[in-house]
């Protein structure tokens, strides 16, 4: 045999142990899934603006369930002439990255909030505008409800109507990050019936907790008065005596 072809043979039987044992490239990891936040961490109550704030409304961040997502509150009668992309709106959802997306009955976008600094947030709408999102909470600090200011007595009543039930808020720890409320004989039945035990201040709302996990919430309006969030099937009012 020619010594060319000797040398080749002697190559490839040398190089084919090797090529056998040569580990396999491990495979790429997979792509990490884009983080969402839980809906409750962003409920609250905001305030939604044009770009040089000649329109405000506030709106309510609700985990009520409401068809694709979540219950958003607001007053339809002064809101929806200022923001024509709220007829479109029927929920909320949580998005990528901490975002606040407001979606149609498809769950598809209609104006996507990417949050910034300060408790703002940021919507850009193409061929219509820039847009604002502000949680009240944040925004103003100085403003917002202490858990001092609320201990002690309250009324909870229907609009334009009597006290239906009187309560207190205390400062006394339950031992599940909630304190102690009490209800004074008298109450309408439809607050004995819920029973609340306990309550919280939470992002600047005030809830009220029944002995069987059930929640009311309450946010404050603008002009320094508590109102329930929702505010359906029936308006209820939380006002000092």
């Amino acid at each position: 045999m020619h010594p060319i072809g000797i040398l080749l043979i002697l190559l490839f039987t040398l190089a084919g142990p090797v090529a056998a044992q040569a580990p396999n490239p491990a495979p790429p990891p997979p792509p990490e899934a884009p983080v969402i936040p839980d809906a409750k961490t962003l409920a609250a109550n905001y305030e939604l603006s044009s770009a040089i704030g000649d329109r405000k409304c506030p709106v309510t961040l609700d985990v009520k369930p409401a068809g694709p997502g979540f219950t958003l509150v607001y007053d339809k009668a002064l809101c929806l002439p200022l923001f024509a992309f709220l007829n479109e709106t029927v929920a909320w959802v949580p998005g990528i990255a901490g975002s606040i997306r407001f979606v149609n009955a498809a769950r598809r976008t209609v104006s996507e909030f990417t949050e910034g600094v300060g408790g703002r947030y940021e919507a850009l709408r193409e061929s219509d505008g820039v847009y604002f999102l502000a949680n009240l909470q944040f925004v103003d600090p100085g403003e917002a409800p202490q858990f001092a200011d609320l201990l002690g007595e309250w009324n909870l009543l229907r609009p334009a109507g009597p006290p239906i039930c009187a309560v207190s808020l205390t400062d006394q720890a339950t031992g599940e990050d909630t304190f102690v409320m009490t209800v004074k004989p008298g109450c309408d039945q439809s607050v004995t019936r819920f029973g609340p035990v306990s309550w919280l201040l939470d992002r600047g709302d005030i809830i009220w907790f029944s002995a069987k996990g059930e929640r009311l919430r309450f946010g404050r309006q603008q002009e320094g008065g508590w109102a329930k969030v929702p505010d359906t099937p029936r308006p209820l009012l939380l006002a000092r005596p």
